[in-house]
Formats: C-alpha cells, sequence, structure tokens
C-alpha cells in the first residue's frame, strides 16, 4: 500500500472503523448507514472522476460535486 496522503480510501476506513466507533460511539445501525450511504457514493464520484475507485484521491469527492449529483436519475 502506498504512503500517499491524498488517496480517499484510507480515510474512509479511518472514518469508519475509528471515527464512528471509537470517537464518536454511534449505534451499529448508524455505523452501517454510513458505509452503505459510501458505499452508493463511491461509484459515483470514481465515474465523474473517471477514475478507478481505489485511485480515488480527496479532492475528487468535492462539495461541488457531491451538490450536483441528480437525485431520481
Amino acid at each position: 500500500m502506498t504512503n500517499n496522503h491524498t488517496l480517499l480510501g484510507p480515510w474512509i476506513k479511518r472514518f469508519l472503523q475509528e471515527y464512528l466507533i471509537s470517537d464518536r460511539n454511534l449505534a451499529s445501525n448508524t455505523q452501517h448507514s454510513y458505509r452503505d450511504t459510501l458505499c452508493q457514493l463511491l461509484p459515483f464520484m470514481a465515474c465523474q472522476a473517471r477514475t478507478p475507485i481505489e485511485k480515488l484521491k480527496v479532492e475528487d469527492v468535492s462539495a461541488d460535486r457531491v451538490k450536483n449529483i441528480p437525485f431520481g436519475s
């Protein structure tokens, strides 16, 4: 694994495994909701960025890109 701090994957892993569980102590249903949302969001973001999911970078998931998601399509 690379030490590239701009890749999104390690940040998401840390968010799901450390922040939601240890820091926030959220219920498992809430943790699963976050996980499931990311499972839907990341493929779309990868398509928009024209890059494989495992190579998504933090800047590929911008606020503008998320705001422009066509809901209901």
